[in-house]
C-alpha cells in the first residue's frame, strides 16, 4: 500500500505526485490519503482517471480535528485504447493553435508552471500548445487541466520533444 500524508504539504504537488503514482500502480493496489481540508479528497479524486478506481474508506481521524483519511484500490487500467491514441496523435497535427509555451530545458514543476501562466493568454475554447523535454509533463499537464478543468487533448511526440494541446474551457 502506497501511503501519502498531506496534511501538512503543498496540496496541488502533492496531488500531481499522488496521480503520477495511481496511474504506475498494478490493478488491485491500495493507496492511502490523509489530509486536513474536508473537501480535498473531491480534488483528489479529479485528478485521478474517472472509472480507474474503487474509494474503500473515507473517513475522520480522531475526532475530525486530525484530519481525514481515505483508500483508494486500483480498479481498471486507463479508458484510452492504444487506436484512440493513435486517432488522437492524428487529429492533432492539424489543430489551430493561439499560443505556444516552450518550457524545452525546463525540469518539474517548470512546464506545468508555464502552461498556467500560458492557459490566461489565451480566449475561452482556444488551444494553448506546450513544448516540453521532461517526461514528468506527460502526466502532470493532464491531470492539472482535467483538475481545472480545461480540456487535454493529448500530446504528439517531435524532435527530442513532446507537444501537449489544452484546450482553455473557462
Amino acid at each position: 500500500m502506497h501511503s501519502f500524508d498531506l496534511r501538512h504539504t503543498i496540496i496541488p504537488f502533492s496531488l500531481l505526485r499522488i496521480s503520477n503514482i495511481f496511474k504506475e500502480m498494478a490493478l488491485e493496489e491500495t493507496i492511502e490519503v490523509e489530509w486536513i481540508d474536508p473537501d480535498m479528497h473531491e480534488d483528489l479524486l479529479k485528478v485521478l482517471p474517472k472509472g480507474t478506481y474503487e474509494v474503500l474508506i473515507i473517513e475522520k481521524i480522531g475526532n475530525g480535528e486530525d484530519g481525514y483519511r481515505m483508500q483508494l484500490k486500483k480498479s481498471k487500467q486507463e479508458p484510452f485504447t492504444h487506436t484512440e491514441e493513435e486517432e488522437m496523435s492524428e487529429n492533432l497535427s492539424i489543430v489551430q493553435t493561439a499560443s505556444t509555451v516552450d518550457a524545452r530545458g525546463s525540469a518539474c514543476p517548470g512546464p506545468l508552471l508555464e502552461a498556467k501562466k500560458g492557459i490566461g493568454k489565451v480566449k475561452v475554447g482556444e488551444v494553448l500548445e506546450v513544448y516540453s523535454n521532461d517526461s514528468g509533463t506527460r502526466r502532470d499537464i493532464p491531470a492539472w487541466a482535467n483538475k481545472v478543468g480545461h480540456e487535454y487533448l493529448g500530446v504528439l511526440e517531435a524532435d527530442g520533444y513532446d507537444k501537449h494541446f489544452v484546450r482553455r474551457k473557462k
